[in-house]
């Protein structure tokens, strides 16, 4: 059994004992009458067969975001099919069919194709188009093909490793390299249940009754969210070679997904995009003033001990902001106006006060707190293992045409990924959102 299939058995297991525990509390207070020993005794078992249960999820949950950072395993047949695909045949496929010429695929092209249908059916995906599976889009350098750099035999931007057509959407996520928890392969929506708090037990006299202590619980819910990019591409592109084809779409497909799911990861709303660390409830804030003010020592500390206040400063700890905090940083004194130490050391990969950090244009620059609109930057810390990112499927590919585009002879090719994203513990993390860094 796969980690993602144990994970909706643990939580289906999780909900049937809460509903259970439920029952029994809501038929007491029905009936407007104490809990008997036996009902509590009942109850606490079952809230430790809960937590036992959330305890068994986490583990799940690191498994298969272990697991998701593995190239899929191919047997030799499937490898054979992989390498034989041609991304070119598939844009020409719907090249015609945009021009209402009778059209049809095979071989190894058709068969991927079928799987990715497959792979959207089972995530519960509706889409247009075609669907390039996980095994496609992720097939991460599995075929060298060499080939000269004449004009006759694909031009110069052929290169001689065919790697996945949108690896780099996948693999290059800061989210992704500061540790976030990351699941591929996603079928339906998945909740995924924590402790948020629970009622503190009260000393008591030797013989007096015991408290019960009930914990409070949270659901971090992701759902496929549609993530679209596009490329307006020439008729006489899809006359060149697959391979010079891929890299164009590579690299202007996953730099527009890239660029808008990180930001979202960070100040998404929810709202068709992740739900994004600043504007997650219960996360630790540190403000500089009340019109912003210029990142100091002070605040930086200040972030670390919000997350320490919560017991939570373990795991994946970290520092993320974007580089025009990292130039301020640099030029502020550590301490005083007269210490030559800076904030952050001019040398590479240098940490932040002892930890290490990121940096990512996906953070803002452009936050507003009283009269600085517009300018104030975030500064994000904390244990971004407790930041889950999920993807259903592969790529979809559709290609239209509007007047425009005809006039100009071209096409439109939008290439949409699925994805979802949210803070599964809230208290791990920490923010200012009112840093002045220019």
């Amino acid at each position: 059994m796969s980690a993602i299939n144990r994970i909706k058995e643990l939580n289906e297991k999780r909900g049937a004992k809460l509903k259970e525990a439920s029952a029994i509390v809501e038929a007491a207070r029905t009936e407007k009458r104490e809990l008997t020993a036996d009902q509590n005794q009942k109850i606490a078992g079952l809230h430790t067969e809960i937590e036992n249960i959330d305890a068994s999820l986490q583990t799940e949950i690191r498994q298969a975001s272990l697991e998701s950072t593995k190239a899929p395993e191919l047997s030799k047949d499937e490898r054979k099919t992989v390498e034989r695909f041609e991304i070119g045949k598939v844009l020409n496929h719907l090249h015609r069919a945009a021009k209402g010429q009778p059209t049809s695929i095979d071989g190894a092209e058709a068969e991927l194709i079928q799987e990715g249908e497959r792979e959207a059916r089972a995530a519960g995906l509706s889409t247009s188009g075609i669907m390039l599976p996980r095994v496609l889009v992720r097939r991460c350098g599995q075929e060298r093909r060499d080939m000269t750099t004449t004009a006759g035999e694909g031009g110069h931007t052929i290169a001689t490793t065919k790697s996945g057509l949108l690896d780099d959407f996948f693999n290059a996520s800061v989210m992704r390299a500061a540790g976030a928890t990351v699941l591929e392969g996603l079928v339906g929506n998945l909740d995924l249940p924590r402790i948020a708090a629970g009622t503190a037990p009260a000393g008591k006299a030797e013989n007096a009754a015991a408290d019960e202590v009930t914990p409070t619980t949270a659901m971090l819910s992701l759902a496929p969210e549609r993530l679209p990019a596009y490329i307006d591409i020439s008729e006489k592109l899809l006359l060149q070679s697959s391979v010079a084809i891929e890299a164009i779409l590579r690299n202007h497909l996953s730099n527009q997904m890239l660029a808008v799911q990180e930001a979202a990861f960070f100040h998404g709303g929810g709202t068709n995009e992740a739900n994004g660390i600043a504007g997650t409830a219960g996360i630790g804030s540190v403000a500089g003033g009340t019109n912003g003010l210029a990142p100091a020592l002070s605040h930086i500390v200040g972030l670390e001990t919000a997350v320490n206040l919560t017991n939570a400063l373990l795991g994946n700890l970290r520092y993320i902001s974007n580089g025009q905090v990292r130039g301020k940083l640099k030029q502020t004194p550590a301490v005083s106006s007269t210490d030559s130490r800076m904030l952050l050391s001019d040398q590479r990969n240098a940490p932040l006060n002892g930890y290490d950090c990121l940096w990512t244009n996906a953070v803002s620059r452009a936050l507003t707190k009283g009269s600085s609109s517009g300018v104030c930057s975030a500064i994000f810390f904390g244990n971004f293992s407790d930041y889950v990112v999920g993807y259903w499927g592969g790529i979809s590919l559709e290609m239209v045409r509007d007047k425009t585009n005809a006039i100009g002879g071209l096409y439109t090719l939008v290439a949409s990924s699925y994805y979802d994203g949210g803070v599964v513990r809230p208290k791990s993390f920490a923010a200012m959102l009112d840093a002045l860094a220019a």
